[in-house]
């Protein structure tokens, strides 16, 4: 039997927080009434998105959060994150780089940092290395990195005489890499919110369309 899915782009509004983080095999709640505790399907444990949106001032002329709410039943949302202290950025390590200019992989310029993969990993490894020549040794634990539509949080980086990282990463790797792929330093991430109910309780039409959603957590999909 063959499963459709839809990938839907998460809106891009403000937030006041968002942090990546890789719980572990556990899940919240994951424990049975025999004391066992439910593990996730997924090597390493699914990671987890939380965001936190701004104040939405004009609900009435754009309805996102009402549409956001109708998506808790398994939606699959494709998620950019947004720049946080987790994420490297050119304004971090201070690159001047202008709109029309290539970087030495030739990708165009889009105001995040990229960068190539320079060997291969296999789907469920944890072991990366990545070409920081262009950008130097500013990658450290605890940034994230990105690889098709997953993130992954950067637990411990070597560097050699190259600039080449060696990076492991957690969770492993979901999608097999090859040489040369691309690597985003702000990446993206799959998912489907897992708080729907609580999401909902602050929406309230009484203040004049000034909407202020709770916090939305993420469940990492692996397609």
């Amino acid at each position: 039997m063959t499963v459709s899915y839809r990938i839907r782009e998460f809106p891009t509004f403000p937030i006041e927080k968002q942090i990546f983080h890789v719980p572990g095999l556990s899940i919240d709640g994951g424990f049975t009434v025999g004391g066992a505790r439910i593990t996730s399907p997924a090597p390493g444990g699914r990671s987890v998105l939380e965001i936190q949106p701004s104040l939405q001032i004009n609900e009435f002329e754009f309805p996102i959060s009402s549409w956001l709410m109708s998506k808790i039943n398994g939606e699959i949302f494709r998620v950019r994150l947004a720049p946080t202290p987790q994420v490297l950025s050119a304004r971090s390590v201070s690159i001047p780089w202008e709109p029309d200019t290539l970087w030495s992989n030739d990708q165009p310029w889009q105001g995040d940092l990229i960068s190539k993969f320079k060997s291969s990993a296999l789907e469920g490894s944890s072991i990366v290395l990545v070409d920081m020549s262009s950008i130097g040794p500013r990658l450290q634990p605890g940034h994230v990195i990105g690889h098709d539509n997953y993130t992954y949080k950067v637990d411990e980086v070597s560097y050699d005489e190259n600039m080449t990282a060696t990076i492991e990463v957690v969770p492993p790797i979901r999608k097999t890499i090859s040489v040369n792929d691309v690597v985003f330093f702000r990446p993206y991430f799959l998912g489907s919110i897992a708080n729907g109910e609580s999401m909902r309780v602050p929406y309230d039409a009484a203040d004049n369309g000034h909407i202020q959603l709770g916090n939305i957590i993420f469940n990492e999909v692996v397609i």
